[in-house]
Parts: C-alpha cells; sequence; structure tokens
C-alpha cells in the first residue's frame, strides 16, 4: 500500500452535509485547495503543506463547480441554486463578478488561450433542455448558449486538441464541443452506463480519456480514434476522479462503500483500494507534497493521505 492516512481536518459544518467539486491553487508560497462545501453555501480552502483550515468563501448557493487557473489566478464557481457563475482573484478570493447562466450550472472547463469558461446547465426540471453556456470571462457575459444531448456530468477542456469533453449520463457517451467552432463537433460512445468522472491522461502513445461510469467500470478510450483501450473494474458507483502525471496514477472516488481505487495509468492497472467513508464521493489533489484530500460529509472534515513514489 502506498497510500498512506497522515490526518484528518475538519471543517466548520453547514446547514447540511455535503460537498462537490475541489480545485488546487498552485502558489509559490504554498498550495491551497478549494472545495465546493454545498451543504454550506461556500467553498471551503485548506492549506495544503500545514494541513489547516484557512476560511471559506460564502455566499455561494448550493455551489457545485471549483475550477481553478493558477497561472492565470482566477477561481471559478458554479452556483447551482442561483443560476450563475461566480469568478474570483483566487490568490485572495476578491470577487470579480458573477455571471447568469442556465438553470442549475454544475460542471466547469476552461479554454484559458481564449479566455471562455464553459458551464454545464442540468436544466429545469434535472436532465431536461441541458446546455453548456459560453462565458466570455473578458465581456463577463454569455456569449453562446449549446444545446447537450443529455443531462451532463464532468468536463474537462484539452488545448491539444482545441475541444472541451464531457460527459453525458444518458445516451452514455462523452461529448466533444471545438473550443472555436463553439458548438458539439462529435460523440463517443462509452461502453458502461452512467459515465461520470473523467480525466484526460497525455503519454508518449498519444492522449486517452479515462471515464468513470455509474456501472462500475473504469473506460479507458483513446481520444482520437475513439478505440476502447481498456476496462477496469471498480466497487461502486463513481463520481470525481483525480491524476497525477508524475506519479502516472489516477485516483477514482466511490461514495458507497467509501473507498478510492487508484490506477497506474502506464500499465493500465488496479493498484490498491483505500477505506474512506460512506458518502465520501469527492476528491482533492495536490501534486506538491503528494497528498490526496477526501471529503467527508458524516464526519465534516476531510481526510489526508500522503502517496509514496
Amino acid at each position: 500500500m502506498t497510500l498512506r492516512h497522515v490526518g484528518f481536518m475538519p471543517v466548520p459544518p453547514g446547514a447540511k452535509p455535503g460537498f462537490d467539486h475541489a480545485d488546487t491553487y498552485v502558489d509559490p508560497r504554498g498550495s491551497r485547495v478549494f472545495v465546493a462545501h454545498t451543504g454550506a453555501d461556500r467553498v471551503d480552502i485548506l492549506d495544503c503543506r500545514s494541513a489547516t483550515y484557512l476560511g471559506g468563501i460564502p455566499d455561494l448557493p448550493g455551489v457545485a463547480g471549483v475550477l481553478i487557473d493558477s497561472g492565470q489566478d482566477v477561481l471559478f464557481t458554479s452556483d447551482r441554486a442561483a443560476g450563475r457563475v461566480s469568478l474570483f482573484r483566487c490568490s485572495d478570493q476578491t470577487l470579480i463578478d458573477r455571471v447568469p447562466v442556465g438553470p442549475r450550472p454544475n460542471a466547469l472547463a476552461y479554454d484559458r488561450r481564449s479566455r471562455r469558461l464553459f458551464c454545464f446547465n442540468l436544466g429545469e426540471p434535472v436532465g431536461t433542455s441541458c446546455t453548456a453556456s459560453v462565458v466570455a470571462i473578458d465581456e463577463r457575459r454569455v456569449t453562446t448558449t449549446i444545446a447537450l444531448p443529455g443531462r451532463p456530468r464532468w468536463a474537462v477542456y484539452d488545448d491539444s486538441s482545441r475541444s472541451v469533453y464531457v460527459n453525458i449520463a444518458e445516451p452514455a457517451m462523452i461529448g466533444v464541443i471545438g473550443a472555436d467552432v463553439l458548438m458539439m463537433s462529435g460523440a463517443i460512445p462509452v461502453p458502461a452506463a452512467g459515465p461520470h468522472g473523467l480525466a484526460i491522461v497525455s503519454e508518449e502513445r498519444g492522449a486517452s480519456l479515462w471515464c468513470a461510469a455509474d456501472a462500475g467500470a473504469l473506460v479507458v478510450i483513446d481520444r482520437d480514434s475513439h478505440a476502447m483501450e481498456a476496462t477496469l473494474p471498480l466497487p461502486g458507483t463513481p463520481d470525481v476522479v483525480m491524476y497525477d502525471r508524475d506519479l502516472g496514477r489516477l485516483y477514482v472516488a466511490v461514495g458507497s462503500p467509501g473507498t478510492i481505487s487508484v490506477f497506474d495509468v502506464r500499465r493500465r492497472a488496479f493498484r490498491e483500494t483505500i477505506e474512506t467513508e460512506e458518502g465520501a464521493h469527492t476528491i482533492g489533489w495536490d501534486s506538491a507534497s503528494r497528498r490526496l484530500f477526501v471529503f467527508e460529509p458524516k464526519s465534516c472534515g476531510v481526510a489526508i493521505y500522503k502517496e509514496s513514489p
């Protein structure tokens, strides 16, 4: 076992339990993890090395998505209950602006070259008339709305292909949005029900999409040919995935029974499973300290694991 439990950090509770997406701000002074504390309508901020709670960003109703671009010092949140995205200067959490988007915004992806934010909306009722709102950051407004074929889950931007990839729950697929044409340019079938977590892995052999699906499978698909390269089992229904390029490892959070599955992406192989807490479906990763942060709603805190090389 290489992933070792090294601590636990409590965080102030909200009106209800529940965490959602997390991302890491990389700073020479030390990394910080920002996590959507949905039950508290705020984003919690954690210092990665000292494992201390630094405070929170309040007044984010139903906050779900958190996305950071450290180079441009920007933090985006999708505030699901308010139908908007919020933009902050990440280094000091100064609010830049708020932009109305579609109903029940969730996943986020950012094209830093064109400074466009893609916000994926669940629709109202959830799963109907789902869309992606394209926000021009400099103009601070939605410039394009893209219709989606089903309910969106996780989304990632890939600069080398100038595409945004978004998991669609039903029909099971990875939607492809051209970042320049701002429209659906393709769809990649996923041979497992309920695509959820998603990561892009780039290696010498090429780029692949690692899709964690509700059916309890981690599916590896070639980005360009759309050929399925591997299917690896998961112990339950997954949610968040985190990828570390240097270690060549992928971490998959499974909320029930409460585990982290670790995979070697170079060998396309399972490494180990770590038990966490029932309902812990959100994780954050800091490559500098090689620490994995598991957000546990029942305990209202963060279990911390350290990875060996």
